[in-house]
């Protein structure tokens, strides 16, 4: 039996052992909404989207290489965990490690959030897959910096930002770190071929007029600051981590004989920590966010638990607790008669197949809803469409095809704030529908105002010139449709919503544009500096889209 006490043994078992238990919870575990979103991403691979860049759409795609159901999606993220742990265990380099195969896992298995993306497929799942080969690049790059090692560097750069954009902060704290390498020409080489393999992304984003950077730069609500938002990323630091918190914190502080790698792993954490702190000022922090620095502490704390055998008892102690309560919850998400709570992953079954049932199969426009659009069609394969409304945001469904898939067929919408019949109740959300005989939409249509600032009477009425262009491959008429105005504030806050009177509307040809004049009366509400107007158009009474471009408003007395 001398076979068991060889690391490499242990090590095969545990990794098949973390393998098979995530393949399971795969299997068993109904999609998260967002998992649905991605896999509508897979059925059009493209070198980027709306939210995202594209790796997780790679990573269902080939999912589904091999499954149709929720392996379908999640399949290749068990694949990409495994190598992930391998990468981090082949970046450790304390010779006792061998004889802590087990402590490894432990202490692997008692990260809370590591062990979502062992099963679940966001783009964080393929961004600590690449944020540990990175690491293991630039180690390696630091130590020989030999052609394999530049081109892995480079390689490993560019994964992370076809995962997620928060690569960039990883790269970056890499750099603070050693600023030296700014003065290394090998290092710009790398610098060089990640620029080169992320090109099709940044041509993609020029091609569809920058949509992401639009999206989180300028077209998002910046929320209003709270202190309750601060407070919250500090808990989520260690919610990330669970349990074993105060143990895997202290080992990190406690770190000592920084090389230069490790100092790098430091300036992560500290760096990402402190950046998404800032964050905090303007936005709601998520946990994920900062998942990124969980690679970092594994590879500097597991060092500290071999080292210190007090802190590797305790570790043991809360890690084997940790373990159950994951994978107690592990067990409450894959089966909802068994959760005492109603979870994500269950929401889907007390709404997907009644409302399948009362819509007759028919195609299904939700409106503002991109995440039911794409649960929806999963469950059921019927085909849908998400319209994006002024009170929402906008998604990849304003950039897919799927509104043209939509025209002229009898269809179902479905929202929360039109007025039709009741359907479904999702949580404690009503969800009402109205059916729609040979629908005729075209979010795209752009209105713009060229004007650089509106001047508006504050007691008459306002004649307000907008160019309409038809943005369609075809002539488009203007049934169903109507013209409002929207004034937003601060944080693009919706301040009014005004009915607007527009003369000379005729049908348009194929790219064709008009210049048109709408009137309006100023709405009496509270006017400052940051007060914007943009012109929208409503379909069959839905809420107004993002036709408009946002100008500012000026009153004259």
């Amino acid at each position: 039996m001398k076979w068991i006490k060889n690391y490499k043994y242990q090590f095969t078992f545990f990794i098949l052992l973390f393998f098979i238990i995530n393949l399971l919870q795969s299997y068993y575990t109904r999609l998260l909404e967002d998992e649905a979103y991605y896999w509508v991403w897979s059925k059009n691979l493209a070198f980027g989207y709306f939210d995202h860049p594209p790796l997780v759409a790679v990573w269902v795609k080939i999912s589904s290489l091999f499954f149709d159901n929720e392996l379908g999606v999640r399949f290749f993220s068990t694949i990409s965990f495994s190598l992930m742990l391998l990468i981090i265990w082949g970046i450790i380099e304390v010779p006792k490690k061998r004889n802590y195969v087990w402590l490894y896992f432990l202490l692997v298995s008692s990260v809370a959030l590591l062990n979502v993306y062992g099963f679940i497929t966001t783009p964080d799942t393929p961004l600590l897959l690449f944020v540990a080969l990175f690491l293991l690049a630039y180690k390696k790059f630091l130590q020989n910096k030999s052609l394999l090692h530049i081109l892995l560097l480079g390689f490993s750069m560019a994964a992370m930002l076809y995962s997620k954009y928060h690569g960039v902060l990883v790269i970056f704290f890499v750099v603070l770190s050693n600023l030296k390498l700014l003065k290394n020409k090998k290092f710009w080489i790398a610098g060089v071929v990640g620029f080169i393999l992320f090109s099709p992304h940044l041509y993609w984003q020029y091609a569809n007029d920058f949509p992401s950077v639009r999206y989180h730069l300028l077209e998002r609500g910046n929320r209003p600051y709270s202190i309750n938002n601060t407070l919250m990323h500090f808990v989520n630091q260690i919610a990330i981590v669970g349990i074993t918190f105060p143990l895997i914190y202290t080992a990190f502080f406690k770190r000592k004989n920084i090389r230069l790698f490790e100092k790098s792993l430091v300036y992560i954490v500290y760096g990402t920590i402190l950046f998404f702190f800032f964050s905090t000022f303007k936005s709601r922090p998520q946990a994920q966010w900062t998942g990124v620095i969980l690679i970092p502490l594994i590879i500097l704390t597991f060092p500290y638990f071999i080292e210190h055998q007090k802190a590797r008892k305790r570790l043991v102690i809360l890690g084997v607790i940790q373990f159950l309560i994951i994978l107690v919850a592990r067990l409450f998400l894959a089966n909802d008669t068994i959760s005492p709570i109603q979870l994500e992953p269950h929401i889907s079954k007390t709404w997907v197949n009644p409302l399948k049932e009362k819509t007759e199969n028919k195609p299904i426009v939700f409106i503002n809803s991109y995440r039911n659009a794409s649960v929806y069609r999963f469950y059921t394969g019927i085909q849908t469409h998400s319209y994006s409304d002024i009170y929402g945001r906008k998604s990849q469904y304003d950039l897919m095809n799927t509104e043209k898939i939509m025209q002229n067929k009898s269809i179902v919408a479905v929202g929360k704030w039109i007025a039709g019949d009741t359907l479904v109740k999702k949580r404690k959300k009503i969800y009402y529908g109205i059916t729609i005989d040979n629908y005729k939409t075209f979010q795209q249509v752009a209105c713009t105002i060229l004007e650089k600032e509106i001047i508006l009477n504050p007691k008459g009425e306002n004649i307000l010139a907008f160019e309409l262009t038809n943005t369609y491959e075809k002539p488009i008429n203007f049934e169903h449709v109507s013209f409002v105005g929207f004034f937003q504030g601060n944080k693009n806050k919706i301040l009014k919503k005004i009915t607007l009177s527009v003369k000379n509307l005729k049908s348009l040809k194929a790219g064709e544009k008009v210049i048109l004049e709408a009137s309006f009366v100023t709405p009496k509400i509270l006017f400052d500096s940051n007060t914007t107007f943009r012109v929208s158009m409503q379909f069959y009474g839905f809420p107004g889209g993002y036709q408009g471009n946002k100008v500012p408003v000026k009153i004259v007395e």
